[in-house]
């Protein structure tokens, strides 16, 4: 699971995330498209319209190559393949920076946005935070437990991989054989 932090810029509350993310690996463009992030849309929605685009060519084209068809179509399926298994690593710590880029913030109550955020390099530590060493432990203990759910997590996102080439290993095995 993404780890929420809460942003907020003149009383408009947002929620960032952290980690790998399982919304986006099964639900890939809808995430972006709900959160409202065009960018983040545009991104994961490029290899579709890539493939789209390849297939209408060849079929504009008229290609009779049965090696061309099959090419293209190996290579969109690679394409849309890749995009749905790397994206989810990479898109929740995107959205998080473009949000404080926009000027979202942690709330200054909130030790466990600011631990985070400041733990994972996302905003800068203030003079006053390392000044304060009763805090900087707290933040390190925050960071720990985060570590620590994002072990669990690679060990999840290992098994689930696994489980998923084991599928596909399968499915072909069974399919050669009819």
């Amino acid at each position: 699971m993404a780890i929420e932090v809460n942003l907020e810029k003149y009383g408009h509350k947002k929620k960032g995330f952290l980690g790998f993310s399982w919304t986006a690996f099964f639900f890939n463009f809808f995430v972006p498209l709900f959160r409202l992030d065009f960018l983040g849309f545009f991104i994961f929605i490029s290899p579709y319209l890539i493939a789209a685009v390849l297939a209408s060519f060849i079929y504009i084209k008229k290609f009779d190559s049965e090696n061309v068809i099959v090419s293209a179509a190996v290579f969109s399926a690679i394409l849309r393949a890749l995009s749905r298994l790397i994206l989810p690593f990479f898109y929740n710590k995107m959205y998080t920076q473009k949000l404080l880029k926009q000027g979202y913030l942690p709330p200054e109550d909130d030790e466990y946005s600011n631990a985070l955020l400041k733990g994972n390099r996302f905003l800068e530590y203030t003079n006053e935070d390392l000044l304060d060493e009763e805090k900087m432990e707290r933040y390190k203990v925050i960071i720990e437990e985060y570590e620590n759910e994002r072990k669990k997590d690679m060990h999840t996102i290992i098994i689930v991989f696994a489980l998923i080439g084991v599928l596909i290993a399968f499915f072909y095995f069974m399919a050669s054989y009819s």
